[in-house]
C-alpha cells in the first residue's frame, strides 16, 4: 500500500513539472514564404542597435544556429474581414529552445517596412540567447502592406498575434517536431510595447487555458490613448506623426466618415491622403509636417474633449475604447520602462497606465530613463539581453 502510494504521489509530481505545452487543436495553417539558415556571424544583420552592445558579445554562444522563416496566415482586420497576414520565426537548429517569446514590432508606417521584408528584424535578436522568437508583422506590413495600419486598435492587435503564434506552433512542429510550449515572455518596444501590452490583454482574456505569460516586457508604448493625446494636447509638441497616423486609421477601420476640415488643419488637411499614403516614411512625413501640432491639427484639438467638435469627440470615443487598461487588471507580471521625457510617445501616457492598473491589483515595475524615444529603445535590447542570458 505505502509502496503504491508512493508511485502515485511520484508519479504526480513528475507530472506537475513536465513543461505545458500549447493545446494542438488551437494550430493554424500557414505558409512559407522563404527561409534562411544562419550561424553567429549573421548577428551584425540585426541592426541598427547591434553597435550598443558590441562589448557584451562575449555573454552569448558564439555555437549558436538557427533558421528565420518568414510565414503567411489567415487572421482578420479590426473588421472580422478575413484577410492574409505574416511574420517571422526565429528557432534554434543545433540547440533546445530555451523556450518562446512573442515580441511585437516596433512602428513601420512605409508599405517597405516590416520584418518579413527585412528578414533580420531587429525584434529577432534574442534568438542568439537560444530562444524562440515569435514576430508577427500585424496587418498593414508584411505581405498585408496594402492594407492601412489598424494603428493603436488593441484588440485587433491581440487576435493578430496570437493567429501568428498559432501558425508558428505548426509550422515549428511540422519542420523541427517542437512542440510549442504554453508558456511565453511577451516583449515590445515602441509601437511593439503598446502592442505588447494589448497581446498580453488579449492572451489573459481569450486565451488564458492555452497561453500562460509569464512576464511582458516592454517599453515606450502608447498604452493609455486619451492620456497621450491629452499630453500631445498640453505641449503641443510630437517628433512622430502618430497623432494624424491614428486618426486616419480610426476613421477607415470604424466607419467614422470624419469631417477632416474639424480635425486637421493647414498643409496636412490638403495632403493627408498623399502624406500618408504608405509611399512615405516617417522621417520624411515628419520634414513635411513639422514638430508643432497647432499647425496641423484643429484649434479644437486642443480644448477640453467637452468643447471640442463633435469629430474630435466621436473620435475621442474611440481613444477610450482602445485603452488597453480601460477596465483590466493583468494576471501576469509586468516590466515596463519609458523615457523621462519622450517627445514620441508622451511619458503621461505610461504613468496613467501603470497608475490605472496598479489601482486595479496588478504587478508592475515601471522605471523611467534618461534620454529621449530613440535612446531608451535602443537601450531595451542591451536590457533585454542581460535579463534573459
Amino acid at each position: 500500500m505505502k509502496q503504491t502510494l508512493f508511485l502515485f504521489f511520484f508519479g504526480f509530481a513528475l507530472i506537475g513539472c513536465t513543461p505545458l505545452t500549447m493545446d494542438r487543436a488551437e494550430f493554424i495553417d500557414y505558409s512559407v514564404i522563404r527561409y534562411e539558415d544562419a550561424d553567429f556571424s549573421a548577428i551584425k544583420k540585426f541592426n541598427p542597435v547591434i553597435g550598443d552592445f558590441e562589448q557584451f558579445l562575449f555573454f552569448l554562444d558564439q555555437s549558436q544556429t538557427f533558421r528565420i522563416a518568414a510565414i503567411s496566415y489567415p487572421t482578420v482586420d479590426p473588421n472580422g474581414k478575413p484577410i492574409e497576414a505574416s511574420g517571422l520565426v526565429f528557432h534554434p537548429k543545433n540547440k533546445k529552445s530555451r523556450g518562446v517569446i512573442d515580441f511585437l514590432p516596433t512602428a513601420h508606417l512605409d508599405k517597405d517596412g516590416g520584418g518579413t521584408d527585412e528578414m533580420y528584424a531587429v525584434e529577432g535578436l534574442l534568438i542568439l540567447l537560444g530562444y524562440t522568437v515569435i514576430v508577427p508583422d500585424l496587418i498593414g506590413s508584411g505581405i498585408s502592406k496594402e492594407s492601412p495600419i489598424p494603428f493603436l486598435m488593441f484588440e485587433n492587435t491581440g487576435r493578430v498575434a496570437y493567429d501568428m503564434r498559432r501558425a508558428a506552433a505548426q509550422y515549428l512542429w511540422d519542420e523541427f517536431k517542437y512542440q510549442i510550449p504554453a508558456e511565453t515572455i511577451i516583449m515590445g518596444v515602441s509601437l511593439g510595447g503598446s502592442a505588447g501590452l494589448a497581446t498580453l490583454h488579449y492572451y489573459e482574456t481569450h486565451h488564458a487555458n492555452t497561453v500562460k505569460v509569464t512576464e511582458t516586457y516592454i517599453s515606450g508604448g502608447a498604452y493609455d490613448l486619451p492620456a497621450a493625446f491629452a499630453a500631445f494636447a498640453q505641449t503641443g509638441f510630437s517628433e512622430y506623426p502618430a497623432v494624424p497616423f491614428s486618426v486616419l486609421a480610426f476613421n477607415h477601420y470604424y466607419n467614422l466618415h470624419l469631417d477632416f476640415a474639424n480635425v486637421f488643419a493647414g498643409e496636412l488637411l490638403a495632403n493627408y491622403p498623399e502624406w500618408f499614403s504608405g509611399d512615405i516614411k516617417s522621417s520624411e512625413i515628419m520634414k513635411l509636417l513639422g514638430t508643432d501640432l497647432h499647425a496641423y491639427m484643429h484649434e479644437d484639438f486642443f480644448k477640453p474633449v467637452k468643447e471640442q467638435n463633435q469629430d474630435l469627440q466621436r473620435l475621442y470615443a474611440h481613444l477610450v475604447e482602445n485603452s488597453v487598461p480601460e477596465g483590466w487588471c493583468p494576471k501576469s507580471p509586468i516590466l515596463m520602462a519609458h523615457a523621462q521625457v519622450d517627445t514620441y510617445v508622451p511619458t503621461a501616457n505610461a504613468e496613467a497606465a501603470v497608475k490605472r492598473m496598479r489601482r486595479a491589483g496588478a504587478n508592475i515595475s515601471f522605471s523611467l530613463y534618461p534620454g529621449d524615444h530613440l535612446s531608451v529603445c535602443d537601450h531595451f535590447f542591451l536590457r533585454a539581453i542581460l535579463r534573459y542570458l
